[in-house]
Formats: C-alpha cells, sequence, structure tokens
C-alpha cells in the first residue's frame, strides 16, 4: 500500500478515536463519579441511607431510601449470594438474557426533596435512558459494576455527610458466618410485627452457612448474647469476637427462644 494511503488511514484512526472520546466526554460532562462507601442509618428518622462518595475530593453525600432497597445494595456489596435471584439479580440477569448493556447510571435531580435516577440502557446500538429511583439504579449499577454519578448541580446543592462518621456507617449492616444483621429501628420492629426496637435484626441467613445450622433465621432478633444486653450492631459484634459458643436470645415470632450460635475464633 502507497504511504499515502497509509498516512490517510491513521488520520482516519486518530480522528474515529477522538470522535468516540469526544462523545464519552459529553457523555459525563456536568457529571461527578462516585462510588457508594456504605449504608447507615438516619438516627432521626430511623431510615436507611446510602453514601456517596466523590471520587476525586472525598464528599461524601446521603441518600435515604427504603429497607428492602437498602439490603439489595448491601448484599451485595458484602457478596452475599442469595439462594434464589433476588429482583436486582434477576432484572440483571434478565438485560444479559437479551444483550441489553448498562453503560452508567446518574442521579439527575433533587426535586421537592426527591432524588430522581436514570439508567443509560444500550441496546440495538442504541443507549435509552430508562427513568428510575436511585436505590434500584444503585442497586443494579452494584451487580453489573458500571460507573455511579451525580449531577454536578445535585452534587452541590445537596446535603454532606461528615466522612468521620462512616466508621458508623459500616457498623449499620454487619455480615458474620453466613448470616446479614442489622440495627433495628421502629420502622423495622413495625414491619416485623414485634413490640420493641431493641435488638439487632437477622436480614437474610445464606443456606447452609454455620448460622443457618445453628438455627438462626431471617426475622429473627438477637436480644441478648451471652446473657448480655444486645442493643446494637456495636454490642453484638464485641460479643462474637471472642469466638466459641455464644448463647444468644432471640425472638422469633413473639416468641424468646435460646440458641447456640458456633462462632469461630478470629
Amino acid at each position: 500500500m502507497k504511504k499515502g494511503v497509509w498516512l490517510v488511514c491513521i488520520l482516519a484512526l486518530i480522528w474515529a478515536g477522538g470522535g468516540f472520546s469526544t462523545r464519552a466526554q459529553q457523555a459525563t460532562e456536568g457529571l461527578v463519579e462516585v462510588r457508594v462507601r456504605g449504608i447507615t442509618v438516619d438516627p432521626q428518622g430511623a431510615s436507611p441511607v446510602v453514601l456517596l462518595e466523590e471520587l476525586q475530593g472525598g464528599r461524601v453525600i446521603p441518600i435515604w431510601i427504603g429497607v428492602f432497597e437498602a439490603r439489595a445494595i448491601a448484599m451485595q456489596l458484602e457478596k452475599v449470594v442469595p439462594p434464589r435471584p433476588m429482583t436486582h439479580d434477576l432484572l440483571k440477569n434478565i438485560l444479559e438474557g437479551v444483550n441489553a448493556q448498562v453503560k452508567h447510571i446518574v442521579i439527575t435531580e433533587l426535586k421537592e426533596n426527591t432524588f430522581h435516577a436514570r439508567i443509560a440502557l444500550a441496546t440495538g446500538g442504541t443507549v435509552v435512558p430508562i427513568d428510575a429511583r436511585p436505590s434500584d439504579a444503585i442497586a443494579l449499577a452494584v451487580r453489573v459494576h458500571v460507573p455511579i454519578f451525580v449531577a454536578r448541580g445535585v452534587f452541590d446543592s445537596s446535603p454532606t455527610f461528615d466522612p468521620g462518621t462512616t466508621q458508623e456507617a459500616s457498623q449499620s449492616v454487619l455480615k458474620r458466618y453466613g448470616m446479614t444483621v442489622q440495627n433495628l429501628t421502629p420502622q423495622l420492629a413495625t414491619h416485623f410485627r414485634l413490640t420493641s426496637a431493641e435488638g439487632v435484626l437477622v436480614s437474610d441467613v445464606e443456606v447452609g452457612s454455620s448460622a443457618d445450622q445453628d438455627g438462626l433465621r431471617r426475622g429473627d432478633v438477637i436480644v441478648g448474647a451471652k446473657q448480655a444486653r444486645i442493643t446494637d450492631l456495636q454490642a453484638f459484634d464485641s460479643e462474637l469476637r471472642q469466638g466459641g459458643e455464644v448463647p444468644l436470645q432471640i425472638v422469633r415470632e413473639q416468641k424468646r427462644l435460646n440458641l447456640l450460635l458456633h462462632v469461630p475464633a478470629r
């Protein structure tokens, strides 16, 4: 091939690559990329909150979400595999089955104290924006491992979260020995028809795990361990640290039961 033709081809490739780069840049222009830093609970409203941390800068903003969406996000962050696909796992499987690809998600606006989001879905050679709740969009994004963005105007105008409190946020959900445990709130107590909001809630138990074999069930509320009163995850975690056989006092369907949890030494 003549040198002139080679030069034209090289220039065409450079131009095409630049065009792709420009389009990608335009798609994310005015957006702040974030990652999910963790799940916590609003101490005032006792509602779950997902924390989104800016990749470049470290600012953290909270987005209030529902209990079950918080569980869906936390399960993926903790790499908990349910025995059957949950709603967001099913959505991921459907998209993969029809060869549709999630490119990214964007928290687009904050309107009347409600966050809104869009899922960028690539299908048939085009990218289709799909309206979604931020909680559902985030739960899907962490499953398909795509970037999460927040519109810069939303990020700048949203309340910020003190990164110094993220240790508390990391303790809003605890996964040990095949069980996922979270702080009990008045809303959760009402949902599970409990008479008190004291204790920690077992929100999930992996089939065949140590917790499952020891008899723990989803919906159990742990109120005591080794005769000590359990009021939150920090208290429960401290009772598990030495390992061994840990007698538990739980509430199941408004009945008090005693179980023995076999905890491996750390």
